[in-house]
């Protein structure tokens, strides 16, 4: 297959996410849902191409409805969907999701016998990691094989190939069959990537250590350029090896629901990146995607355009 050159490749999972309809209902008195498309991945793929980056996704759907689901909207968002695989036999995955502002949004995941677990060495020998200039990877990808290896051979021929590599931390502690082997194995994934992006809580989880200091202190040794830290409501800081942190201001909103706002977050931030912008600037591109996406419903049916960013942070006084 002769690859064509994207701005952008993502790799891991993707979902159907239904989000209870009625907002502040507890799930017992939910009664209906609206289905969107979601995984961190398949989220970034979508906020990156809404702001008009170039992208291709490397997921797995299963011989089901629910991938008939994701591929179709992917399609429709002008996804490059050519290189995701059908797993007979597996199921795509799907979320669950209740929206109880301000800061509850618990939810459940339907992975067993998962479709985008199952991504092989061969799937990613197939997708066009050698001729995108950004390949982006997660930490659930490397939770269990046949991904975990397929995630590592990704990183490791696009950095061999001069690609940026960058890692989400996605620490989902329910993906592991023990949440402790997350940090040690995400590190191994870190030697092998560019830059990291997590929150502090998945910061801590990545670096096995409470003390955040420590942690960030165990992320840098794997030899990263740096690490983005999302801040929510506080903004982002960009930790450099041998430079005082930067911290990046947040724009003020008022919060719906938090989740996807990690991934619009990426979205900006890889936008920025592309554009040959100073990280601290690319990071608060990367604010303010976040913080239009934590005033709407869902996730990927909810990135901005490119148009809606340069509106909405007009209207915040500017960057």
């Amino acid at each position: 297959m002769t690859h064509q050159n994207y701005d952008l490749l993502s790799i891991g999972r993707s979902s159907i996410d239904l989000y209870a309809h009625e907002i502040g209902a507890a799930m017992t008195d939910v009664r209906s849902f609206d289905a969107y498309v979601g995984g961190c991945p398949t989220n970034v793929s979508v906020g990156t191409r809404r702001l008009g980056v170039n992208s291709a996704l490397l997921t797995a759907i299963g011989d089901d409805q629910v991938g008939e689901f994701i591929l179709a909207f992917l399609n429709d968002e002008q996804v490059e969907t050519r290189y995701i695989p059908r797993k007979v036999g597996k199921r795509t995955s799907a979320v669950i999701l209740t929206i109880q502002p301000p800061d509850r949004f618990p939810l459940t995941f339907y992975r067993e016998n998962c479709a985008d677990i199952a991504l092989t060495i061969d799937d990613v020998v197939a997708a066009p990691i050698t001729t995108s200039r950004i390949v982006f990877l997660s930490g659930t990808g490397v939770s269990r094989d046949p991904s975990r290896s397929a995630t590592f051979v990704a990183a490791e021929a696009a950095r061999t190939a001069g690609a940026t590599v960058l890692v989400d931390l996605d620490y989902r502690g329910d993906q592991w069959d023990d949440p402790r082997a997350f940090g040690v194995t995400v590190r191994s994934l870190l030697r092998l990537a560019t830059l990291a992006v997590g929150t502090e809580e998945e910061v801590r989880a990545a670096g096995s250590s409470d003390d955040l200091g420590t942690a960030i202190g165990r992320l840098l040794a794997c030899g990263i350029e740096a690490l983005v830290l999302k801040r929510g409501e506080r903004g982002a800081t960009i930790i450099r090896p041998a430079s005082p942190p930067v911290d990046v201001p947040p724009f003020t909103i008022e919060v719906l629901n938090v989740l996807g706002a990690g991934d619009a977050f990426a979205s900006g931030l890889i936008y920025g990146m592309l554009q040959g912008w100073p990280l601290e600037r690319a990071a608060r591109m990367g604010c303010a995607t976040g913080a239009i996406v934590v005033t709407r419903h869902g996730c990927a049916n909810f990135m901005p355009t490119l148009a809606e960013v340069e509106e909405f942070v007009a209207a915040q006084g500017g960057w």
